[in-house]
């Protein structure tokens, strides 16, 4: 009784901590309601939908929407804590950015022009596309080839004194050349993750991956290509001289006030930007001349060695800004002067929600005449301001801090690292006080101007501009000759390492290129949802109907323990952060068939205790701790598989292992526990409880079925698939391998439904527009689309490859009548590199799962037989799997490609394989403990095979139901998944019976080591 009690008191705990992690998903959906109502409002009275979402937002965003008595939650906030939907069942896109390592290599060699050098490096990038090569290593082995006799060393050490010598050793060298490239990639992932979170993407997705590669995923992104140009464009670091607001020489405030004053002679109107996306784009088009920039930064009143920090609330030399300029004026409403309670390296704040409306204002040629005179340009931050004007820590502010900075002649920063490297290295210090600096070393050509720079503006500030963006604005103490300067500012750790980071940016240009990527319409998106919802209803209710009518009351029981398990699965999917896809979707689907497993298992133990004889109480508890080795061996080898999925790290298929392994312990915590629960609470009122229906009562009870005797039959049948398939291997030229395994583009376009295209004509038109590359064309999703894939120019780099790939397409398509508007519904691009190494990464996990497996098996059951049996199993259903896959492509009307989610597929069916065989290896071992009977008794085997025969039939039929409605209702982007677990269900439960336990006996005569 004291143990339920605890149970009961930590389900509930468990339940609310569900519940208080899914309520930010329904505070945030509501508060998006509310502005979508707003929107609609301002639609009907001539404003722009998507703008007035945006500005409401923006305007309301940092407002406390949702407490919980302790805390309080605005809207952002609950937006970070919320359910996050993936790119196919949102829309949106996804690249993989990788770090051009033979870039960063050459400007380390200082540009050298050395023919073994730069052979290398050609060499390097090759073995990396083809065989997915470490790029360091397969240069250092290509140099020491071609050019044996001659000191790698001397290339580097010229350009990087007091780290490679002219004598330094090829260890030393090469351990250089891979920190840098390491750190080359670190420091593109700081920049891209900054762009992103500015520029207005919610919930986006940024890692790195193996391969020194970058995944980013921005979900609801309505400007794909310009997000393409964001991420891939090179860093670029500037210094500015400022015009400050303390009564230095180049005052703010005076352009401001002339700002002021142009608005209200000019009085332009205000209006917004139609686009969110270029809200923070970083500079306003014009060509008249300097304009407004948006800059992002913490207002940090930072110095420069000699740069002292100058604090944060302005002393009393600021002037004020003269009030007679600013009533009035239409800027003035949104560019708002603080007058002494900023810092002297700003002149004004903006909202947030104001910024584009700014922008837009400050095209007037008023503002940019005003902008012309003085050599300026307006920049703010896109941290919001983090002190009030009493000085105290500002909280959720949306307001930033806007700056003029000081033009050159040319409309130029002072020094600008757009054309050369400026910083040999930043670090985080301690200086002598004990206060965080960040310590700069510039190149010597650089450390010149800089010198130039520092003199003429000591006691003046100077901004540190990373990509239009200021991120610190220090003072300079003294003129700073040698280039090295070290920045002070009251900094914490995180806010000194994010300076030093931003000035690192400026050390290599190392460019990065999208070598993936992948574009998934708003619509396509809604499509995805509305199947994945009507799987998940479906594959519910069978679920509920089956074991209801096969287990009457004790069924209703498993039920609620099936649907606890679905709320603990999005509790914690909400509490991780992770993104439902629409893998994950199936991912549920296919857990609540396994889940019943748990509960059928537990039920069948119990049945068989009631037909001992025992009483209701003793046969729950008896049954439960019969099932208990059976469930944990079952899941732990099913664990194992979605653990490898995961740690893959990337892919449709990592969305689906996410909801495999929490759903995998969910499961076993609501059948074990839930379920026991509600059955020793039934039984202690005395209530009935039965778990069989009147007519299943007699179902395989008592069979009798000679599996090892036929073993040799079974053996031929499936020695007989196999041959089938790689006849049709053969034939066809071997398995159609997907984009993700060989590379190139593939899109889906929507043509006009009501013609009848054949995918022969799409094919022969793209083979004709589209010579030299192998194209594919398949049916897709509804009526009129197609997916078509190509070659064409799969080594374009860059923006100008992709669409000159996608103009090929369209091209190619003029013959036939396109859906209206864009009719491309979804793209992805997979580069030849990454192609190879995703190949070959998915290779290893289905080698490592079966090794994995193999050898939890046989320590579990410590025989080599059982794991030889189990191993065997395992590779007769991915060949046959992979072989009715060979056979069915062309035939069946949807993709039956070998990529990601074929192989997430076979990793799954080697978990429910290797759970069903497991239930009668536990049972064999049972037997075989308990009886003592010779260890070679096959008829014990053929008992213990027949025993769990119902229990097999039952869970089989089960998931073969439930997937069964995923492969009919899930919509095409899961057709091959789909019908690789239809296949695998049936195949891996005959596995289990007919080929692992016989395997089992075979071995075991020879080696005489059954038990």
């Amino acid at each position: 009784m004291k143990t339920n009690k605890t149970i009961v008191g930590f389900s509930i705990v468990l339940a609310l901590a569900c519940l208080f992690q899914l309520s930010f998903t329904w505070k945030a959906q509501g508060f998006e309601k509310e502005a979508k109502a707003f929107a609609t409002k301002a639609a009907e009275n001539g404003g722009d939908n998507k703008e007035a979402y945006r500005r409401y937002i923006d305007s309301l965003g940092n407002q406390e929407i949702y407490s919980v008595g302790i805390a309080g939650f605005t809207y952002f906030e609950c937006k970070q804590r919320e359910i996050n939907l993936g790119l196919d069942l949102r829309g949106g896109m996804n690249v993989i950015l990788e770090v051009d390592k033979g870039a960063v290599v050459k400007v380390l060699s200082n540009d050298s022009k050395d023919r073994d050098l730069n052979r290398a490096i050609d060499e390097a990038n090759i073995d990396v596309r083809d065989n997915g090569a470490d790029f360091v290593d397969a240069f250092v082995a290509s140099f020491k080839k071609n050019s044996p006799s001659r000191n790698m060393a001397n290339l580097f050490a010229k350009g990087n004194k007091g780290v490679i010598q002219s004598n330094s050793s090829e260890g030393e060298v090469l351990s250089y050349l891979k920190t840098e490239t390491t750190s080359a990639v670190d420091r593109v992932y700081e920049v891209v993750e900054k762009r992103i979170n500015q520029s207005n993407v919610t919930q986006p997705t940024i890692q790195k991956i193996d391969g020194g590669r970058i995944s980013v995923e921005l979900p609801g992104v309505d400007n794909p290509r310009r997000m393409e140009e964001l991420v891939e464009k090179s860093a670029k670091l500037e210094f500015y001289e400022v015009y400050g607001n303390d009564g230095q020489r180049r005052d703010g405030t005076r352009i401001l006030n002339a700002l002021y004053k142009a608005s209200k002679m000019a009085a332009p109107e205000v209006a917004v930007v139609p686009d969110s996306a270029s809200m923070d784009s970083g500079v306003v088009n014009t060509t008249n001349g300097p304009v407004a920039s948006a800059v992002a930064t913490t207002p940090a009143a930072t110095t420069t060695t000699g740069v002292a920090d100058s604090p944060k609330v302005a002393d009393n030399k600021k002037k004020e800004t003269k009030k007679d300029e600013a009533n009035g004026s239409p800027l003035a409403k949104v560019l708002k002067s603080f007058g002494n309670d900023g810092p002297g390296s700003a002149v004004a704040v903006v909202k947030k929600a104001d910024r584009a409306v700014l922008g837009k204002m400050l095209e007037d040629e008023r503002y940019v005449a005003v902008l012309r005179i003085e050599n300026a340009k307006v920049a703010y931050s896109a941290k919001p301001r983090d002190f009030n004007a009493d000085g105290k820590e500002a909280v959720n502010s949306d307001e930033y801090f806007v700056y003029f900075l000081k033009l050159d002649r040319d409309g130029n920063a002072a020094l600008s690292a757009e054309d050369d490297n400026i910083i040999s290295d930043a670090r985080v210090n301690t200086s002598p006080t004990g206060e965080l600096e960040v310590s700069m070393e510039m190149t010597s050509k650089a450390g010149t101007q800089w010198a130039q720079v520092t003199g003429r503006n000591i006691g003046k500030y100077i901004a540190v501009v990373l990509d239009e963006r200021v991120y610190s604005a220090p003072v300079v103490n003294q003129k700073i000759s040698g280039g090295n300067s070290q920045i002070t500012g009251n900094f914490d750790i995180r806010e000194a390492n994010d300076l030093a980071n931003v000035l690192k940016a400026g050390k290599l240009p190392a460019p990065a290129k999208i070598v993936a990527s992948e574009q998934v319409g708003a619509s396509l998106g809604q499509d995805s949802i509305d199947r994945g919802l009507n799987s998940l209803l479906f594959g519910f209710i069978t679920t509920i109907l089956f074991m209801v009518l096969y287990y009457s009351r004790a069924g209703w029981m498993a039920i609620v323990a099936v649907l606890g398990n679905v709320f603990l699965i999005m509790g914690v999917l909400a509490s991780m952060g992770a993104a439902l896809t629409l893998p994950g979707m199936a991912g549920i689907i296919l857990t609540v068939g396994m889940a019943v497993d748990a509960n059928v298992l537990i039920y069948e133990r119990i049945k068989d205790e009631l037909a001992a004889g025992k009483g209701m109480k003793t046969a729950i508890a008896d049954g439960f701790k019969h099932a208990m080795s059976a469930i944990v061996d079952s899941n732990i080898t099913t664990l194992l598989a979605g653990f490898i999925l995961t740690f893959a790290g990337a892919g449709p298929a990592y969305g689906f292992a996410i909801i495999l392994v929490i759903g995998i312990f969910s499961s076993m915590f609501t059948a074990l526990f839930i379920t026991r629960l509600l059955l020793d609470r039934r039984a202690d009122k005395g209530l009935d409880i039965s778990f069989d229906a009147p007519w299943n009562k007699s179902f395989l009870k008592n069979s009798n079925i000679d599996f090892v005797s036929n073993r040799k039959k079974y053996y031929f049948v499936s020695g007989f698939v196999i041959l089938m398939g790689l006849i049709a291997f053969i034939s066809k030229g071997g398995i159609n391998t997907g984009i993700d395994f060989k590379g190139g583009y593939s899109y889906v376009v929507q043509f006009d439904a009501s013609k009848k295209y054949q995918t022969e004509d799409i094919k022969v038109a793209m083979d004709n527009a589209m010579k030299g590359s192998s194209n594919e064309v398949k049916t897709f999703g509804s009526q009129g689309q197609f997916r078509l894939v190509t070659t064409y120019m799969i080594d374009a780099q860059g923006q100008e490859g992709r669409d000159s790939v996608r103009t090929a397409v369209l091209t190619a398509l003029k013959g036939f009548k396109l859906a209206e508007g864009d009719p491309i519904l979804s793209s992805s691009k997979v580069g030849a590199a990454i192609a190879t190494s995703t190949r070959d990464k998915s290779a290893f996990l289905v080698i490592l799962t079966v090794v994995g497996i193999f050898l939890y098996i046989v320590f579990r059951f410590r025989s080599i037989a059982y794991g030889m049996g189990a191993t065997v199993a395992l590779i007769h259903d991915v060949l046959v799997v992979l072989s009715f896959f060979a056979i069915l492509d062309g035939v069946v009307p949807f993709p039956t490609d070998f990529d990601q989610n074929l192989i997430a597929a076979l990793l799954t069916l080697l978990g429910y394989s290797i759970n069903d065989t497991v239930i009668v290896f536990d049972r064999i071992r049972e037997f075989l403990s308990s009886r003592r009977v010779d260890r070679n008794d096959k008829a014990l085997i053929n008992t213990a095979i027949n025993d769990t025969l119902s229990r097999t039939i039952i869970t089989s039929t089960t998931v073969f139901v439930v997937v069964l409605i995923l492969f009919l209702f899930g919509g095409d982007a899961l057709k091959g998944f789909s019908l690789a677990l239809l296949i695998g269900v049936v195949v891996g439960t005959y596995s289990s019976i007919c080929i692992a336990t016989p395997i089992v006996v075979d071995f075991s005569s020879k080696k005489k080591q059954i038990q």
